[in-house]
């Protein structure tokens, strides 16, 4: 008898040869862009291609190199897959202002990478919210800080503290599990807690101005991790309303994004404000001289969209840097004394902000136990070129496979 005929061959698979996405970026500075990071709506990519997953899925740059990646997801529990963003790192070389990325789908799930990003509230000091990567750390004052359980310790305080760090892993729990006095040490070689800042703005803390005082909220009332890496960290505080004045009262929710390589960390403030706008101002410590090092130098933009502010101490130099974002309006800068003297003063970078509307800015710092930068010089053409490309963000556009 003859053999039955094979049978069909089976519909492919997902139709692989086209599945996934095409992601094409392009921008316009000449100069390149060393670890740009993008960040790609993940619902362009579904509309693409519905089957992508979170985990199964990898991202390839212009010569089919794996680049590490991560898909954040700020609503953990909900129906379906609803993600925020793809997000991944990429350096454009001078001149190379396109380049074109493909997303493809994986059976198997990507193993995770070693966190360089990482944040957490942490109850056990006074509900601080720390958070780090691996060129620096920082943390902002919870509710407990000011209240009688903190004892002689109480503080209020909105502005964000700097650790500075010598190593590219975390060490935020490390820092903790030591102790408070302890991460005033560098006893490991990792480095330690460098800044003070009290109840002044240190490297990014907001205020409403009314053209000669900064009023200030509490310290943060709720606190929410968003995303905590392994490459990009995000979190919300909302700040309960506090008295500005003749302007009545105010409140503020305060998204902060941190990604892998970076110094800058990308904000996003909204005001609840009783008028139409306000003027907010954006500030940098400045810390009394001290008796045998250089006077701090504060650097403007002459378009006043960027502050920039180099300081030495015993401790070291540290750079701090403000940056407007893209669409804000500037309305100049300021300086607000210490409330006693010696003390702590603020110097501001002012912008328009209206009721509801984010305020989109970025604040950075950079310590010289770290290496990364090797004088004021560098650290201010580093905060110059973080400017021009804030000016000038990057184009998405998500098309299928061919």
């Amino acid at each position: 008898p003859r053999a039955p005929p094979p049978p069909p061959p089976p519909p492919p698979a997902r139709a692989a040869s086209r599945a996934g996405a095409t992601i094409t970026v392009t921008h316009e500075i000449g100069s390149g862009r060393p670890n740009a990071t993008i960040a790609v709506p993940f619902a362009d990519i579904a509309r693409v291609d519905p089957g992508l997953r979170m985990y199964h899925l990898v991202v390839r740059d212009p010569r089919g190199r794996v680049l590490a990646s991560q898909v954040t997801n700020y609503q953990h529990d909900h129906r379906g897959a609803q993600y925020d963003d793809l997000v991944f790192a990429y350096d454009f070389a001078a001149g190379e202002k396109r380049a074109v990325f493909t997303v493809e789908p994986v059976a198997k799930a990507t193993a995770p990478e070693p966190p360089c990003a990482y944040a957490r509230l942490v109850p056990e000091r006074y509900d601080d919210l720390a958070w780090e990567n691996d060129r620096i750390a920082h943390r902002m004052y919870g509710p407990a800080l000011n209240s009688e359980a903190a004892g002689r310790e109480r503080l209020r305080g909105s502005g964000i503290d700097i650790w500075g760090k010598r190593v590219t892993y975390p060490i935020i729990d490390r820092w903790y599990a030591k102790g408070h006095d302890q991460f005033h040490k560098d006893d490991e070689g990792e480095g330690y807690d460098i800044y003070s800042i009290g109840g002044s703005r240190g490297a990014g803390g907001t205020g409403v101005w009314d053209g000669t005082k900064l009023w200030t909220s509490d310290n943060f009332a709720k606190a929410e991790v968003l995303s905590n890496g392994p490459r990009r960290v995000a979190f919300r505080l909302n700040f309960a309303p506090w008295e500005a004045g003749a302007l009545g009262s105010v409140s503020e929710i305060k998204q902060i994004t941190t990604d892998c390589g970076r110094n800058f960390h990308a904000v996003e403030s909204v005001f609840d404000l009783p008028g139409a706008e306000a003027i907010i101002g954006i500030g940098i410590t400045e810390h009394p001289h001290a008796d045998g090092f250089p006077k701090a130098v504060l650097t403007k933009d002459p378009e006043g969209r960027w502050m920039s502010f180099w300081e030495e101490n015993k401790d070291g130099a540290l750079g701090i840097a403000v940056i407007l974002g893209a669409g804000e309006s500037p309305a100049g800068f300021a300086h607000e004394p210490p409330a006693k003297s010696p003390g702590n003063a603020n110097n501001l970078l002012l912008v328009s902000a209206k009721d509801g509307a984010p305020v989109r800015y970025f604040t950075g710092a950079a310590w010289s136990g770290s290496g990364q930068f090797k004088d004021r010089a560098a650290w201010e053409d580093h905060v110059r070129k973080h400017a021009e490309r804030a000016l000038k963000p990057m184009s998405i556009a998500v098309s299928a496979r061919p």
